[in-house]
């Protein structure tokens, strides 16, 4: 068994292969972060260059992109449309401005001014264009781009030969085949007590995916305001202490 570690998508990242060819499974492994690198590059809300930040501060509501991130956008309005809205990769991205506020006042303020604009139903597509109705809704990609890594990951590790393998990319777990003969068991760390699991969770050929409020979070003034982001944000969006 190889092991690696890197950081992608603001996370840690680790790599568990089962191979007996080491120069194999050093290359998967580096072709795998180089994927997830350029993926966080493409669709990182905060890299200035990427194509979701081009998109974000169009200059004009009708933009064409790339398959890639047409295919992305896609498959989060499917996602969307099947949680009733619960996932919205608008809301997230419409009102993370106000995380940039340095008063509570103002952070509710932008949040009332945004919140009318915190959906995908401002924005379609078109094949490969979008269109939004308005200058203010904007796209995050943080809660599907990661898992859409693990997956292209996993492709990967498939198709080089490796019949075994755990991948996980801050949280977002998936993995095949055993674990010194026994099936893949992930733990759900207690965010309270992180010597403790609250759960465990076998995997094979299937995955999980987790965020905690423990480990991301941002401040203003005396409330710890999570990084999950929901369209009730005064009620959702505050951490107790």
């Amino acid at each position: 068994m190889f092991f690696y570690n890197f950081e992608a998508f603001t996370s840690p990242c680790e790599l568990q292969i089962e191979i007996a060819d080491k120069t194999l499974s050093d290359s998967v492994a580096h072709a795998i972060y180089t994927n997830a690198k350029r993926l966080e590059n493409e669709y990182g809300f905060f890299k200035r260059s990427s194509q979701l930040t081009l998109l974000n501060n169009r200059t004009q509501n009708r933009q064409i992109v790339s398959d890639e991130l047409a295919g992305l956008i896609h498959l989060s309005l499917f996602y969307s449309d099947k949680t009733e809205g619960t996932f919205d990769i608008a809301v997230a991205g419409t009102l993370k401005e106000a995380s940039f506020a340095s008063t509570l006042q103002e952070y509710n303020k932008k949040i009332d001014k945004l919140l009318p604009f915190a959906s995908s139903t401002h924005l379609k597509i078109n094949e490969n264009e979008v269109i939004f109705s308005n200058n203010f809704t904007k796209i995050d990609l943080g809660g599907l781009v990661k898992e859409y890594a693990v997956d292209a990951s996993i492709r990967m590790l498939k198709n080089a030969g490796v019949s075994s393998a755990l991948v996980n990319f801050g949280g977002d777990v998936a993995a095949y085949g055993t674990y010194n003969s026994s099936l893949w068991c992930v733990g759900v760390q207690n965010p309270d007590m992180n010597e403790q699991n609250l759960c465990e969770v076998t995997l094979n050929e299937n995955a999980l995916c987790t965020s905690g409020h423990s480990k991301r979070f941002y401040q203003i003034e005396t409330e710890r305001k999570s990084h999950i982001i929901s369209a009730k944000p005064k009620y959702y969006s505050q951490i107790s202490m």
